[in-house]
């Protein structure tokens, strides 16, 4: 109870000192060098432009953590140095990146409230969140370390918050490679497919305990399938707010299992979500097999459904995305040929 009150009064004194901080928003947009005595070089700082606001912010920053669950792509991608995370293991195992962790603290799982207490000990020179879920401590978490928040409401939002991070990180040119890199893989796809682009259906489907949920338009494997120029069924053709209006949420909505018919294509992309144990996991698959109207699928009739990791295909950044164009080679291209 004492260390928790130490903490707070800490912040407090923090808060009262506030207007002597250097984060002020209203300095002029121009690079700053600062020399304190213990500094052999000048650490540069830049004006950033943000959705709280703008913050000075180190142009080369040392110590960042992050704060947000799928923001922890954009610094990896970028080659960035981090010193903190949210749920961490998963992240990184779900990218295949478990050699990336060392050096790197988790703060927590990826859902839970903000460890303000544990990013205080990492002494951050950077915190990278969400304002949507920041909001309300953006305060506290600017007089920890210079704090910059970005809109990403949705998971189909990916792309608006990758460049506003990247400018935080002093990244913008790595950033504009990757992007680059990102539609010269989808030119690629594109070319490959050929005529079958426009006539391939593809359907995305989530199993979770109890629910069957269709992934539209405005998800964000969704944006990357209409960014590969490909198909959906009448179901998902559906952009966010179009999908609201089924269910409320702007990405996906759930599915009786008498409509089982409306998730129907070419191709079936399935993924398994939120089951707490494998073994859960196969049952709700073997009743989704044993509902009446799946063997009547044209897309099951076919052999046609691939079972793909929901981590990347679910949420994140460029690495993921281009993890689900992996997949779209794979069962788009490579097996086409085969055939």
């Amino acid at each position: 109870m004492l260390k928790l009150q130490f903490y707070f009064i800490m912040l407090l004194t923090l808060l009262v000192v506030s207007a002597c901080s250097f984060f002020n928003p209203q300095l002029p947009k121009r690079d700053i060098s600062l020399i304190s005595s213990g500094q052999i070089s000048p650490v540069e700082f830049h004006l950033v432009q943000h959705a709280m606001g703008q913050t000075l912010v180190p142009v080369h920053p040392q110590r960042v953590v992050v704060i947000q669950r799928w923001l922890v792509q954009i610094p990896l991608a970028l080659g960035v140095k981090l010193v903190g995370a949210p749920g961490l293991a998963l992240t990184l195992q779900g990218l295949g990146l478990d050699n990336q962790r060392l050096g790197i603290e988790d703060i927590g799982a990826a859902f839970s409230p903000t460890n303000l207490e544990k990013i205080m000990t990492l002494k951050p020179d950077l915190i990278l969140g969400t304002i949507d879920e920041n909001r309300g401590n953006y305060s506290l978490l600017s007089h920890i370390a210079p704090t910059v928040l970005v809109k990403m409401p949705n998971s189909g939002d990916w792309k608006e918050s990758f460049m506003p991070a990247a400018n935080a990180l002093g990244k913008t040119e790595a950033a504009k490679r990757i992007i680059d890199k990102y539609h010269a893989r989808i030119a690629e796809f594109k070319e490959k497919m050929g005529s079958r682009l426009k006539k391939t259906q593809v359907s995305v489907v989530r199993l979770s305990p109890k629910l069957i949920d269709v992934t539209t338009k405005g998800s964000f494997s969704g944006v990357i399938l209409e960014d590969a120029g490909l198909i959906r069924p009448p179901s998902q053709n559906l952009d966010a707010e179009e999908t609201k209006k089924k269910e409320g949420s702007p990405v996906g909505y759930s599915l009786s299992p008498e409509l089982l018919t409306q998730i129907d294509g070419d191709i079936l992309f399935l993924l398994r979500y939120g089951f707490k144990k494998p073994s859960e996991s196969n049952s709700a698959l073997r009743q989704l097999i044993a509902e009446p109207l799946w063997s009547k699928l044209n897309v099951v009739q076919q052999g046609k459904i691939h079972m793909v990791d929901e981590f990347y295909w679910l949420a994140g950044s460029y690495l993921s995305a281009n993890r689900v164009l992996d997949d779209l080679f794979t069962y788009l291209v490579k097996d086409a040929l085969k055939s």
